[in-house]
C-alpha cells in the first residue's frame, strides 16, 4: 500500500545548520522509488521552503502550520487570518515591544530586507538568497531587525496566513488570553507561530488526504517540536526525532535517532518503507 509520509523541515529534514544529511536525501529518493509519497509539513512560509523542496524533489507541501496546502503546484486549501485580527495583533506586538513578521502566500513582510528562516541558522535576503548566520548572533540580529512592525502599505490587500512573534513562552500567555480566535504553535524558545484557531498541520494533512483520495491509515509523520504535536497524533504512525522536545517524544509512536544521526533513514528502514 502506498504510504504518504509528512516531514517537518527544521530539526527533522534539516539540521540546525540548515543542511540536509546525505542519508536523508537517499531516504527520500528510495521512498519515491518504492512508490511512496513524501510531503513537506512545516511552519515555514512558502518562500522559505523552495530551496529544500527543490533539492529533495518534493512537489507537495503543507506550509505555515496548515494554513496553506499545495499539491503539485496547485493550492488545494488556504485559510488567511482576518485582516482586523492581524492589525490588532500587530498593534499588541508594538505595545509590548515584541518583534513581528507577517507571512503571505508568496512573500514575508517585516521592517527589514532580512527575513528570518525560523528554527534554523539561515536568514533569507530578498527572495531566497541564503546567508549563514552563526547561532550566537541569530537572536540578537532577529530582535534588532524586526522590532518595528512591517509597513502596512507593503501588504495591503494581500492575505496574511501566519504571524511570527518574537516572544517568550511566558509572554505568550498574555497573547493567548486576548486572542482566543488564534492558535499559537511554538517550535523554539524565542518565537511563536500564530495562525487561525482550529488549524494545525493535522488539518492540512486531512485536507491533503481528502483532495487526493488517500486514507489516514496510509500516513506517517516526522517531527520534533510542539507545532508537530497534532500532526504526530493524527497520522497512523507518528515519529519524533531524537533531537526533538520531550513532549513530542512522549506522544510519538516511535522515536528516531537525531536528524544528524541519520534518523529519518533509519526510521523509514525500521518500518520497511525503504
Amino acid at each position: 500500500m502506498t504510504k504518504i509520509v509528512f516531514f517537518d523541515i527544521d530539526g527533522t529534514l534539516v539540521t540546525k545548520y540548515n543542511t540536509i544529511p546525505q542519508s536523508t536525501k537517499e531516504a527520500i529518493r528510495k521512498l519515491k522509488t518504492n512508490g511512496h509519497i513524501p510531503v513537506i509539513a512545516t511552519g515555514r512560509a512558502p518562500l522559505l521552503i523552495e530551496e529544500i523542496r527543490k533539492e529533495l524533489e518534493i512537489d507537495s507541501y503543507i506550509a505555515m502550520n496548515g494554513q496553506l496546502v499545495v499539491h503539485k503546484g496547485d493550492v488545494i486549501f488556504h485559510n488567511p487570518i482576518d485582516k482586523q485580527t492581524v492589525d490588532r495583533l500587530t498593534a499588541k506586538a508594538v505595545e509590548r515591544s515584541n518583534g513581528i513578521i507577517l507571512c503571505g502566500g508568496k512573500d514575508i513582510y517585516s521592517n527589514s530586507i532580512v527575513s528570518l528562516a525560523k528554527r534554523s541558522s539561515v536568514w533569507t535576503i530578498l527572495k531566497g538568497i541564503g546567508k549563514i548566520v552563526p547561532g550566537h548572533m541569530q537572536l540578537s540580529l532577529f530582535k534588532r531587525l524586526i522590532r518595528k512592525p512591517p509597513n502596512p502599505n507593503k501588504y495591503a490587500g494581500k492575505p496574511i496566513y501566519q504571524v511570527i512573534l518574537e516572544t517568550t513562552i511566558d509572554e505568550e500567555k498574555a497573547y493567548k488570553e486576548e486572542f482566543k480566535d488564534l492558535h499559537f504553535a511554538r517550535s523554539n524558545t524565542y518565537t511563536v507561530d500564530v495562525i487561525s484557531q482550529g488549524i494545525s498541520k493535522a488539518v492540512g494533512i486531512q485536507k491533503f488526504l481528502e483532495v487526493n483520495g488517500y486514507e489516514q491509515s496510509q500516513t506517517f509523520g516526522f517531527g520534533d517540536s510542539p507545532n508537530d504535536l497534532e500532526m504526530l497524533q493524527y497520522v497512523e504512525v507518528g515519529v519524533a526525532m531524537g533531537n526533538g522536545w520531550d513532549e513530542i517524544k512522549e506522544i510519538a509512536d516511535h522515536v528516531a535517532e537525531s536528524v544528524h544521526e541519520d534518523g529519518i533513514h533509519k526510521a523509514l528502514k525500521h518500518f520497511n518503507i525503504i
